[in-house]
């Protein structure tokens, strides 16, 4: 949630997915070793950081906290479809929003992966160091520890609300 909260606040304009996922990979405490880039670079800036690759299938199926790459046209062959993602790729992190939902963040938060070239996905995910593929938690356990910490949230400020809702009680 730190990563959508950074990607949504941190004044980098929609187009300039490099910048975005430098900062928030930054923001959230994974930069050591990174570089600026484009989009289509972040394959070899995060090889040389440390991150590892996993083979993924789509997009929507990357663990939560990898980062998917996305190849320009011309670099899969295509003419350039007149977007930045369409001359420089695209870069995001898998994350989760305030709600709970999936979303694909770097320069703004996104319902949906892959920006204007999702059909040029690289077919990895990458994830940080010291945490092996073999190591990553599956998606529902992370999903499990999500909703436990909003029950948790929750029980705080209804806790922290008790004496209004007695106040009001009495009245």
């Amino acid at each position: 949630m730190a990563a959508t909260r950074e990607a949504a606040t941190d004044d980098i304009s929609s187009g300039w997915c490099g910048r975005g996922m430098y900062s928030v990979l930054h923001d959230v405490g994974w930069g050591s070793g990174l570089e600026r880039g484009n989009g289509q670079d972040w394959e070899k800036i995060l090889q040389r950081a440390g991150w590892r690759p996993v083979r993924c299938a789509a997009p929507d199926r990357a663990p939560l906290g990898s980062v998917l790459v996305y190849s320009g046209d011309a670099r899969v062959g295509k003419v350039p479809r007149g977007t930045p993602g369409g001359y420089y790729g695209h870069v995001e992190m898998v994350a989760l929003g305030m709600a709970g939902e999936r979303l694909y963040v770097s320069d703004t938060p996104r319902r949906a992966p892959g920006g204007s070239v999702r059909d040029n996905f690289t077919g990895r995910a990458w994830l940080p160091p010291g945490l092996a593929a073999s190591t990553a938690p599956p998606i529902e356990s992370q999903l499990d520890e999500l909703i436990s910490e909003r029950l948790r949230m929750a029980e705080a400020y209804f806790q922290s609300q008790r004496p209004q809702y007695t106040e009001n009680r009495t009245r």
